[in-house]
C-alpha cells in the first residue's frame, strides 16, 4: 500500500518591499497521491506459493471454510490468472484474466477480493459461500493479509474492464465490481444489512456489459450518505471484489472478465483567496494527474526575450495540469474540487523546463542551479518577488523556480491575455461590461467577477490606463 500523504494548502506570507503582498494561496500536490490498494495495476505475480493470483488479491487458490467444500473448491482449474491483453494507453505489462469454474453439478463465478473467498455449501447463492475481511484476522497469503488497509474516503473507483460472454445470456449479461470501505470489523459480500454497520462507504457496478468487446475504463462513485452505514468510526479497510457476473452461479462456462489499472480516485477541495490567483506545484505527479475544475483557469508561465513573465499555455475546465511546470491559477474566489487521477501512455508527461513550481522546501538546500520566486500581487496584479535560501516561507508553499541563466531579479506582473481580446470577465463577448472593468481598475477598486488580471492592458502598452478603455470601445463599435 502507498504511503497516504496530504494536500496541503497554505496561504502565503505578505513581501515588505515594493507594496507587493502575496495574497495567493500556495497549493502543493507534489507529495499527493493519495492511498492505493497494494498491486492495484495487476503487474505483481511473484507469489511463491500462489502464483495464479496477483499478489494481495485472492481467489480459489486460498479460499476458506468448510473443508469439504474447500477441497472440491480447489481441485478445479483456477479462476484468475496473468494476461497480457492490455487496454490501450496503459503503461503496464499484464493485467488480470477472471473466468468462471464449471463444477459438474454448477457454474462458480469467477471471484477475486482483497479479503478472502469462503466456500460453505453446494448452492452457488447459499450465503455461506461468500467473500469475507477483517483486520483482526493475522492468517495470510505469501506474507499478504486476506485485507487491505484504507483511512481516507475516495471519491469514486476508476478501473479498466473488458467482459466477454462464451454464451450470451440475456437473463444475466452483467460482470460487476464492488468495494466496501469498511471500520475494520468483519465483512462479507454478499451481505445482508444487518451487518452493514460496519460501512463506512461503498461503490457498485453491477451492470459491467461486453461492450462489443471492447476495453471500457469504469468510473464507480462512493456513497457515503446510506441511512444504514457507520457514520460515527473512521475508515480502516477496503475490501474489493470482482466476479464474471453480478448473480451467483450464473453466465457461461466460456465467460472472461479482464481487468487492469485499479485507481482509488481523490478530490480534494481548494480555495481562491480574493486576489483570485493561487500557484501550484504538481512536479512529482509523475503516475498521476491533477483535472481543471469548472470555474478555473490554469496557465502555464516562461520569460520572453526581454525577461516578461508570459502565459505559454492555457488550460480549461476538465483539462489536465501539465506535469513539471509552473502553473498559476485564476478563478473567483471560492472552493474548487480538484480530481486527481491516472496518467494514461496518451498524455505525455512533460519533460523538465526552464519554469516550474515546486515546494518551498527546496529554499532549505543552497543552489546555484536556479533562482526562486514568490507569489504576490501588486494593485490586484499578480507578481513574483525573489525568494533566497535562508528566507522564512510556509513549508509547503509553491515557489516559481527558473533555470539561473534565464532567471531575472524580479517579475513585477504576470502579462495574461484573454482568450478573446477584450473579452477581460471571460464570458465569450466584448462589450460595455469589459470596459466598464478597466474604468473601474483605473479608479483603483478591484472589479468582482470571474477573475480580473493584466489582461487589462488591451493594447498591450504594459500599462493600463484610459488608453485601454478607448481600444475596448473600437473593439466594441467593429464587432457590430
Amino acid at each position: 500500500m502507498k504511503k497516504k500523504i496530504t494536500l496541503s494548502i497554505m496561504s502565503a506570507c505578505c513581501f515588505s518591499v515594493l507594496g507587493i503582498h502575496a495574497q495567493g494561496v500556495a497549493i502543493d500536490f507534489s507529495q499527493y497521491e493519495g492511498t492505493q490498494i497494494y498491486n492495484s495495476d495487476f503487474e505483481d505475480w511473484s507469489g511463491k506459493n500462489y502464483p495464479n493470483a496477483p499478489v494481495g488479491w485472492h481467489s480459489f487458490e486460498t479460499v476458506g471454510g468448510n473443508p469439504l467444500f474447500v477441497s472440491f473448491a480447489k481441485s478445479k482449474l483456477h479462476t484468475s490468472k496473468n494476461t497480457t491483453n492490455l487496454h490501450d494507453g496503459t503503461t503496464g505489462k499484464s493485467c488480470l484474466k477472471l473466468v468462471p469454474r464449471d463444477l459438474s453439478l454448477a457454474l462458480a463465478n469467477g471471484t477475486i477480493t482483497t479479503g478472502r473467498m469462503n466456500a460453505g455449501a453446494g448452492v452457488a447463492t447459499d450465503s455461506n459461500n461468500h467473500a469475507w475481511m477483517d483486520i483482526s484476522n493475522t492468517e495470510s497469503a505469501d506474507g499478504h493479509p486476506y485485507y487491505a488497509l484504507l483511512n481516507e474516503r475516495p471519491t469514486a473507483l476508476s478501473v479498466w474492464v473488458k467482459f466477454t460472454q462464451g454464451t450470451p445470456q440475456a437473463e444475466h449479461p452483467y460482470a460487476t465490481v464492488s468495494a466496501a470501505i469498511t471500520n475494520g470489523k468483519r465483512y462479507q459480500e454478499p451481505t445482508a444489512n444487518n451487518d452493514s454497520s460496519v460501512v463506512i462507504g461503498y461503490a457498485q457496478n453491477k451492470q459491467i456489459s461486453t461492450n462489443g468487446g471492447q476495453w471500457q475504463h469504469l468510473y464507480v462513485p462512493f456513497r457515503y450518505n446510506s441511512k444504514n452505514f457507520n457514520k460515527t468510526d473512521e475508515p480502516k479497510a477496503i475490501m474489493v471484489t470482482f466476479s464474471t457476473n453480478a448473480d451467483p452461479g450464473q453466465g457461461s462456462a466460456g465467460d472472461v472478465l479482464l481487468i487492469d489499472d485499479l485507481e482509488l480516485v481523490y478530490t480534494q477541495s481548494v480555495t481562491i483567496p480574493e486576489s483570485g490567483v493561487a500557484t501550484l506545484t504538481n512536479v512529482a505527479m509523475k503516475n498521476h494527474k491533477v483535472v481543471i475544475p469548472e470555474g478555473i483557469t490554469a496557465y502555464t508561465l516562461e520569460a520572453n526575450a526581454q525577461g516578461d513573465l508570459m502565459v505559454k499555455d492555457t488550460y480549461q475546465a476538465g483539462q489536465v495540469l501539465p506535469y513539471h511546470a509552473a502553473v498559476l491559477l485564476k478563478g473567483a474566489p471560492g472552493s474548487y474540487d480538484f480530481l486527481t487521477t491516472l496518467y494514461g501512455k496518451e498524455e505525455a508527461i512533460k519533460a523538465e523546463g526552464d519554469y516550474c513550481m515546486v515546494p518551498a522546501s527546496e529554499l532549505n538546500t543552497p543552489t546555484t542551479q536556479y533562482k526562486y520566486y514568490r507569489l504576490g500581487t501588486s494593485n490586484g496584479v499578480p507578481c513574483f518577488q525573489a525568494a533566497s535560501y535562508g528566507l522564512k516561507v510556509q513549508e509547503k508553499e509553491a515557489l516559481l523556480r527558473v533555470k539561473a541563466e534565464k532567471a531575472a531579479e524580479n517579475y513585477p506582473y504576470v502579462y495574461v491575455k484573454p482568450q478573446v481580446k477584450g473579452d477581460l470577465n471571460d464570458d465569450g463577448r466584448v462589450n460595455i461590461t469589459d470596459a466598464t472593468l478597466v474604468v473601474t481598475k483605473l479608479l483603483g477598486n478591484n472589479p468582482t467577477g470571474k477573475f480580473f488580471l493584466n489582461d487589462s492592458d488591451v493594447n498591450e502598452d504594459r500599462t493600463i490606463n484610459i488608453s485601454d478603455v478607448v481600444e475596448l470601445v473600437n473593439i466594441i463599435l467593429h464587432s457590430h
